[in-house]
């Protein structure tokens, strides 16, 4: 007994209350938590925009194949074959330079996100004056279709399904750049007008024919843009064994514009011209990002480079 005794007074002492506290302290906490689950989950739900404008072909397509229908997407230099049937019904807002939608038609939507570009950071700012939501979440190379797809799935609250969205894209990525054995020059020209402007390595137009093989001539030229003009005699100079041209204007001057560069004299002594490689590509998939890049890639490899194995 007096062993047992000295035992008892060993062991820390704790008043009475604490015993009674401990189980109150757990349970509020378990409350808490609870509460704050249900607030977060709540946030998620208010903040999942519902009425969403997408002004560009990737932003568009990924929204379908996430399960999401925009109630309006932007005007694309190429045509409207550039969406997927889903959107065939939905309105198209004409797009300018450099103010992107007109703010009238925008508003009559109602919309809570409009998703964007940089091309149209004077239009997003006075979008945004109007207390309207506007994101970028536009890839300006093939890598970075990955990582957009994921940020837009989380945008508008379908993460899982931009999950499986990206493993069927990495599968098709594969596919496409397989057996790459033939590297061929080319120039990639963007026909403003008369104008030409090449395609540099770090414009979407210009990696993306890189990754399908090519080896992208730019006559030592650089731009953050992407693009940057170019005089016939660095086209000459570089001698492209391929010329890949996407005319770029008013779509009643598209057909114009392709047949002025495809028939360009100042062109005649290259490669291209000689062998009959100069390309028009008028369905703006160099010109914007799409998800359907592995598709895009395989394209471009059959219908301009011919290093498509088989």
């Amino acid at each position: 007994m007096v062993a047992t005794k000295q035992a008892h007074e060993n062991e820390p002492r704790r008043g009475a209350g604490s015993w009674r506290r401990t189980p109150r302290v757990a349970v509020s906490l378990s409350l808490l938590a609870v509460a704050l689950l249900l607030w977060a989950a709540a946030s998620a739900s208010a903040a999942t925009p519902k009425r969403i404008v997408a002004l560009t072909p990737f932003a568009a397509n990924t929204l379908v194949k996430l399960g999401v229908q925009p109630v309006a997407i932007g005007q694309t230099i190429g045509g409207n074959e550039r969406f997927a049937p889903q959107l065939k019904s939905v309105k198209v807002l004409p797009l300018s330079h450099p103010n992107g939608p007109n703010l009238e038609q925008l508003v009559s939507l109602r919309p809570d996100l409009v998703l964007s570009t940089r091309t149209w950071a004077k239009g997003n700012q006075a979008i945004q004056s109007l207390g309207i939501r506007v994101e970028t979440r536009e890839p300006v190379r093939v890598n970075g279709v990955i990582s957009k797809t994921l940020a837009l799935g989380s945008l508008v609250g379908k993460l899982p399904e931009a999950k499986a969205l990206v493993a069927k894209m990495k599968e098709e990525l594969g596919k496409a750049r397989k057996a790459i054995t033939k590297r061929p020059s080319v120039m990639v020209i963007l026909g403003v007008g008369q104008s030409p402007f090449t395609f540099l390595p770090n414009s979407w137009g210009g990696d993306l024919v890189r990754k399908a093989g090519a080896d992208v001539l730019a006559g030592g030229l650089t731009s953050g843009s992407g693009f940057q003009r170019i005089s016939d005699e660095v086209v000459v100079a570089e001698d492209p064994e391929i010329l890949i041209v996407v005319p770029h204007g008013d779509p009643d001057d598209i057909p114009a514009i392709a047949k002025y560069f495809q028939n360009d004299p100042a062109w005649g002594s290259t490669t291209a011209a000689k062998e009959g490689q100069i390309y028009i590509s008028a369905d703006n998939s160099l010109l914007q990002a799409g998800p359907e890049v592995g598709r895009t890639i395989e394209e471009v490899r059959k219908k301009y480079l011919h290093n498509w194995p088989g």
